[in-house]
């Protein structure tokens, strides 16, 4: 019985690690989540420190202010084309328990407190999702 309950306590907790950084999370927490940035960048004459990570097959570009995340990208190294199901988890994971409104003529979002917006273009031939807080 012991063992069916750990079991079951497992499995609630396993779903709620985070595996995405969300915007408001300090660097430490970025860090434990993407590792150590492969390109660690300066403050700039704003306070903005711009740091990127390699994680599997994205490249993800946070933005700090203040040790704080503002600002992320999310690149694909292969340059292909997003799916829905990577463009959900990463919305997600950014959404701060907070839902995403998708514009309907466009890959376009804005979270429904209307503290941040997110959409795709591409960068240098690359489809990357942009996330930033208002």
């Amino acid at each position: 019985m012991k063992r069916i309950l750990l079991l079951l306590a497992l499995l609630c907790v396993a779903p709620s690690v985070r595996t995405f950084a969300a915007l408001g999370n300090s660097e430490s927490e970025i860090a434990e989540l993407f590792g150590k940035p492969v390109d660690q960048g300066f403050p700039d004459k704003k306070g903005i420190t711009t740091n990127i990570y390699q994680k599997g097959d994205y490249l993800i570009l946070v933005q700090f202010l203040r040790h704080l995340s503002l600002a992320e990208s999310y690149t694909r190294t292969d340059q292909h084309e997003f799916s829905e199901r990577e463009l959900s988890a990463f919305l997600e994971g950014s959404s701060n328990e907070r839902a995403w409104t998708k514009n309907p003529n466009k890959l376009e979002w804005e979270r429904d407190d209307h503290k941040a917006k997110a959409w795709c273009e591409n960068l240098r031939g690359r489809p990357t999702l942009l996330i930033q807080a208002k």
